[in-house]
């Protein structure tokens, strides 16, 4: 076998696309027993516009893992017990959940209404607070890495301490212009193990220090660390709602996907019983 892979890679490999453009659209690539691999399906695989090479590197690992499939296939139908070999009732049962799967998704996409509104996301977030209990903590926050030579690094330093709407918008300049890494995280809740991760600190330690409240330093040799907190959720209390809104939103969907469902299977039940399609039969004693 290596030696046939070996053969059919160096054929596609020297003669490139040339070997490809030679031939016609029903010329036989490789066959194993009634099996055959056609240029037409290699073409179907190749990107359009690939270099010479890169055709034929593709079409190498292409025939190349056809063949073993086929081999394998061949071993398979070899080796089996003949009831292993009969997969026709797993191919039908395969076929019936696709059918279905396929029709239920049609039948919601038709239906559903995609418009959750903030109103229908707070009342639910308010019924279900129970459900949205952080395990690692959550924050509002800005973290700015700054080299340690940066003549900047003593004024974002003191503007780190400022909550002041003129000293963060100062130090999101400095920031943004001198800072080896800044990021606000898009102004909104995160998760304390990405910070803690950005700070290269543990999550324990950062939970400790985010409660102390203020401004959290970090320095090695090379950069220090800010992070300036503006909000914060520790471990095991309820995170807020605007850092579940997208969740919500998500299971509200799903909720109205499953009622559609819901819907379908009463109606095409009531709809064969009205219609007498299905029929009950009972078991007589003989």
């Amino acid at each position: 076998m290596l030696k046939t892979l070996l053969l059919i890679s160096a054929l596609l490999l020297s003669c490139s696309c040339s070997f490809f453009e030679s031939v016609s659209k029903g010329e036989k690539v490789v066959q194993i027993g009634n099996a055959v691999l056609y240029k037409s399906d290699l073409d179907k695989v190749l990107p359009k516009g690939a270099s010479a090479l890169d055709s034929a590197t593709l079409a190498e690992q292409y025939v190349n893992s056809w063949i073993l499939k086929r081999l394998m296939l061949n071993k398979a139908e070899e080796q089996l017990p003949k009831e292993a070999k009969d997969v026709s009732a797993l191919l039908e049962e395969y076929r019936s959940q696709l059918l279905v799967f396929r029709y239920e998704n049609k039948y919601i996409e038709d239906r559903l209404d995609t418009l959750v509104t903030d109103e229908e996301q707070r009342n639910y977030y308010t019924a279900h607070k129970e459900s949205f209990v952080t395990d690692n903590g959550v924050v509002r926050c800005r973290f700015v890495k700054m080299h340690n030579s940066s003549p900047n690094l003593s004024k974002v330093r003191s503007l780190s301490g400022k909550n002041d709407t003129e000293s963060v918008d100062k130090m999101d300049e400095l920031a943004y212009n001198s800072a080896y890494k800044y990021d606000n995280y898009g102004n909104k809740w995160v998760d304390m193990r990405i910070v803690a991760r950005d700070m290269d600190m543990d999550i324990s330690e950062l939970v400790d220090k985010v409660a102390r409240r203020g401004v959290i330093e970090q320095k090695d040799s090379t950069y220090s660390n800010f992070l300036q907190v503006v909000e914060f959720v520790l471990p095991g209390d309820i995170s807020p709602y605007e850092y579940n809104k997208e969740k919500i939103g998500n299971i509200l969907l799903s909720k109205r996907k499953q009622e559609l469902i819901n819907v379908l299977h009463k109606e095409i039940f009531n709809d064969a019983m009205s219609g007498k399609k299905i029929k009950f039969v009972e078991n007589e004693d003989n």
